[in-house]
């Protein structure tokens, strides 16, 4: 009876295992702001919503992303800005960027193809507040190559917003 039960036991356990050998999971942005500004983020009452301090018409912050797909490869990246012309986002020199990201890619529009074959992206630029203004915000979109079966569990896609409050020059 013993063996039995341990043979039902084993056949559950195996029977749950997903044997296809593929890890599904969905992507992670972390924001850092650079450690020599003495500015802070904080989190907000809404998911994947953060906010910075306030910061000045014309300061420059400079920020860098870890990117991760965590088992899967990353596949594009995009970085919107809420208003031009509140503020402007000064990216990596064209050249280091070229050997990252594809020939596809619009830098200008904030969009960034990957080809496929990273799980991880350290990602630096700058941030230059240009007008005062309440509602300015940065917009980060991961997407990685994760497939999933179930909506509910996970996605292949994350998205984070930093909200920069700017304020002019007293």
């Amino acid at each position: 009876m013993q063996f039995f039960l341990l043979l039902a036991l084993v056949s559950i356990t195996f029977a749950a295992c997903s044997l296809e050998g593929e890890a599904n999971y969905t992507p992670q942005i972390v924001p850092y702001i650079n450690p020599s500004d003495s500015l802070s983020m904080y989190y907000t009452d809404v998911a994947d919503v953060y906010r910075m301090d306030t910061i000045t018409v014309g300061d420059t912050v400079s920020f860098y992303l870890q990117m991760s797909g965590i088992e899967n490869n990353l596949t594009t990246f995009y970085l919107k800005q809420s208003a031009d012309s509140v503020s402007r986002v000064i990216l990596p020199v064209k050249s280091s960027m070229d050997s990252i990201f594809l020939s596809t890619s619009d830098y200008k529009t904030g969009k960034f193809f990957m080809n496929g074959t990273s799980t991880y992206l350290f990602f630096p630029f700058k941030y230059v507040a240009m007008k005062a203004s309440n509602e300015a915000k940065l917009i980060f979109t991961l997407v990685s190559d994760a497939k999933f079966d179930d909506s509910i569990v996970g996605s292949n896609t994350v998205t984070l917003t930093l909200k920069t409050p700017i304020v002019n020059k007293e």
